[in-house]
């Protein structure tokens, strides 16, 4: 069974003054590169598994990478990465990887080339670890809940929020909440017009960026701050350098004093 890292954000580089990509350690919130190094003990190949597989590149994603994993002491002795170009060799890629990074990106696009990919069959046996950055770490969910995000998506009455996903967790997360919790779209409020009332249909785990999520088994951690938005309304579950264990009671046994206010925004 995988080990499963769902994170908001996964920065391995930074952006220097020409706005050009340069390699840097993967943050430590929370002892996020801690929880790499630790799970991370075999490391023949890293697969990285785009979120944009028809987007022509003007750097190599595989250096980036290496050089960042590298500087976080996670090097491997081979990457691969996946696009348009090679999807056709993916079973045998995951047959041989020790780390599958899910990419994420615009959720609809990288959930569309999961699903050709067939991830949700291929990953069922999967024994090794897998990253999930925000848009990567909502498709390992069965019900992928998809939130608008580009121009046009919060007003379009056939956009769909619910995609099918890798069925490897039933955590559904909203990354980026630090950001999202502001967020207006098309004029409409994401968190209350948007997230609150769909949180009838099903509970949300939003994540700040610096946070994640360990599943290993039946056991999953939750590391940083984050918030349950559940039945139209939000509250906090976890802090900053804190921990607490993901199971039904956190889901159904919240007091109303950890209640919080909906957005005025």
């Amino acid at each position: 069974m995988a080990v499963l890292i769902l994170s908001s954000s996964f920065t391995f580089y930074k952006l220097d003054e020409e706005g050009k990509k340069v390699a840097c350690q993967i943050d430590n919130n929370n002892g996020f590169r801690e929880c790499l190094q630790k799970y991370l003990t075999k490391r023949d190949l890293c697969l990285i598994i785009s979120g944009n597989p028809k987007k022509v590149r003007t750097h190599s994603p595989i250096e980036i990478n290496r050089e960042g994993f590298e500087l976080s002491g996670i090097g491997f002795k081979e990457y691969i990465y996946v696009d348009d170009s090679n999807k056709h060799n993916i079973k045998e890629y995951i047959s041989r990887a020790d780390c599958i990074d899910l990419c994420g990106g615009h959720l609809p696009t990288c959930n569309a080339f999961v699903n050709e990919l067939n991830l949700k069959e291929l990953l069922k046996n999967y024994n090794g670890v897998i990253i999930g950055a925000s848009g990567g770490a909502m498709n390992l969910a069965d019900v992928v809940y998809c939130k608008p995000e580009a121009e046009g998506e919060a007003v379009d009455k056939n956009f769909n929020r619910f995609l099918k996903g890798c069925a490897l967790t039933d955590i559904n997360i909203i990354p980026h909440y630090n950001v999202i919790k502001d967020r207006v779209l098309d004029g409409v409020n994401i968190l209350n017009e948007i997230l609150l009332p769909d949180s009838y249909k099903l509970a949300l785990l939003a994540i700040e960026d610096g946070s994640y999520i360990v599943q290993k088994g039946s056991e999953k951690m939750l590391y940083g701050r984050a918030f349950l938005l559940k039945n139209g309304d939000v509250f906090k579950i976890n802090e900053n350098d804190k921990c607490c264990k993901i199971d039904e009671k956190l889901f159904k046994n919240i007091k109303k004093g950890e209640k919080n206010e909906k957005n005025k925004g």
